[in-house]
C-alpha cells in the first residue's frame, strides 16, 4: 500500500519535497494544554469561483489535537470571519481561550468584536513572519493538495468545494507525527470507521444493538480510560516531538537537501515555470536525467544550482537549474 500511494503520479505533481530555511533563527514552539484552548486560522484564496460562487476557504485547527475545520466562502470579509467562528468552532466543540491569525483584514472590526463578546484572547502573527502561524499555514498546503488532486481534471475545477468535505475527512482520519494519533481519535476517543471496515468487519469490540446493558457499561468505562490514556501520550508525544523539530531546525542547512543524480537512470520532475494557476501541479511529467550541461560525470549535491539536461519519453532534451528539479518514483513494473 505505502509503495502505491509513494508511486502516484498525480500526488507526485502537486506535491514538493524539501524547503529552505536560514539557519540562524531561533525556533519557539507554541505550548500546547486541552483541545480547543488555543485555535489557529486563516485563509486560503482567492481560488477558481465555483458553481456556488465560493472563492475562499476559511480554515481553523486545534493545535492541541491537530482537528481541522475548514468552510468554503464567497467572500473574506471579517464578518464572515466571525461567523464562522462563532457557528462552526465555538458552537460546534468549545469556546477557545486563544486564536491565533496573521493581520489580514478578515480577522478585524466583526471578528474582533465576536473575540471581545467571548472574552477570547486574539493574537496576531508579527509582520512578514508567517512561520509563527506554521500550523495553520501547513494545513493549507494540505487542503490545497488534496483539492488539487481531487480536481485534477480542468473540467471540474469549478466545483472544488464540492470535495472539501473529503479531504477534511481523509486529514482527520491520518495518524499525526506529533501526537502519535489521529485527530479523530482524539476528539472522538474511539477510531475512525471507514469504508473498508464494513467490507472487512475489521473493528472489534464495538457496541451495537445487541449488546447487554452489562456489556455496554464495561465497554463505556473502557472508553473512558482509553481516552484518559491517549490525552496522556499526546502531551507527552507532542513535547517530544516539539524537541525534536528545534534539534532538526537548529543543525538544518540553509538550503535544500539533494539526492544525487545518476545519469541515464535517475527519473525526475520538473517545476512548471512562471506563475501557475490555482488548484494546479506545481510539476510536470517525469523525465530521464541526461546529465549536466558543462559534460561532468553525476550530481554533486554540493553544487545545487547546476544546470541539468533532461528528456521526455519522445527524446526531447530540455536544460533546468537542479533547483528545478525532484526526484519521481515510478511505479513498479
Amino acid at each position: 500500500m505505502k509503495a502505491i500511494v509513494k508511486t502516484c503520479r498525480q500526488c507526485q505533481l502537486v506535491k514538493s519535497e524539501g524547503s529552505i530555511c536560514s539557519g540562524d533563527e531561533r525556533l519557539k514552539s507554541i505550548p500546547i494544554c486541552d483541545l480547543f484552548y488555543r485555535i489557529a486560522l486563516d485563509t486560503v484564496g482567492p481560488l477558481p469561483e465555483t458553481k456556488t460562487g465560493n472563492k475562499y476557504i476559511l480554515v481553523a485547527i486545534d493545535h492541541y489535537s491537530k482537528w481541522c475545520e475548514a468552510k468554503a466562502v464567497a467572500d473574506h470579509e471579517a464578518k464572515t470571519a466571525a461567523r464562522f467562528l462563532e457557528d462552526d468552532l465555538i458552537c460546534r466543540y468549545r469556546v477557545p481561550k486563544f486564536v491565533l491569525t496573521d493581520n489580514g483584514g478578515e480577522w478585524g472590526a466583526e471578528f474582533e468584536v465576536m473575540c471581545r463578546d467571548y472574552a477570547i484572547q486574539h493574537q496576531r502573527t508579527a509582520p512578514q513572519w508567517p512561520q509563527c502561524n506554521g500550523m495553520a499555514k501547513r494545513m493549507i498546503k494540505t487542503l490545497k493538495h488534496g483539492i488539487t488532486i481531487l480536481v485534477s481534471n480542468p473540467a471540474n475545477v469549478n466545483c472544488w468545494d464540492e470535495h472539501l468535505a473529503k479531504v477534511l475527512f481523509g486529514y482527520r482520519c491520518g495518524v499525526q507525527a506529533s501526537t502519535k494519533f489521529s485527530p479523530f481519535m482524539i476528539l472522538i476517543g474511539r477510531s475512525p470507521r471507514l469504508r473498508a471496515d464494513n467490507y472487512f468487519n475489521t473493528l472489534t469490540g464495538v457496541i451495537d444493538d445487541t449488546s447487554s446493558v452489562e456489556d455496554t457499561a464495561v465497554q463505556f468505562l473502557e472508553k473512558v480510560r482509553l481516552i484518559a490514556s491517549i490525552h496522556e501520550n499526546v502531551l507527552l508525544n507532542v513535547e517530544q516531538a516539539q524537541k525534536k523539530q528545534k534539534n532538526t531546525y537548529v543543525n538544518r542547512p540553509g538550503k535544500h537537501l539533494f539526492e544525487g543524480l545518476v545519469a541515464g537512470v535517475s527519473i525526475v520532475k520538473m517545476k512548471k515555470p512562471g506563475k501557475r494557476r490555482a488548484l494546479s501541479a506545481s510539476w510536470e511529467r517525469p523525465y530521464q536525467f541526461v546529465g549536466h550541461a558543462d559534460g561532468k560525470g553525476n550530481f554533486d549535491f554540493e553544487e545545487g544550482c547546476r544546470i541539468c539536461i533532461v528528456q521526455d519519453a519522445d527524446g526531447r532534451q530540455w536544460e533546468r537549474s537542479r533547483r528545478d528539479l525532484q526526484n519521481y518514483c515510478a511505479p513498479p513494473d
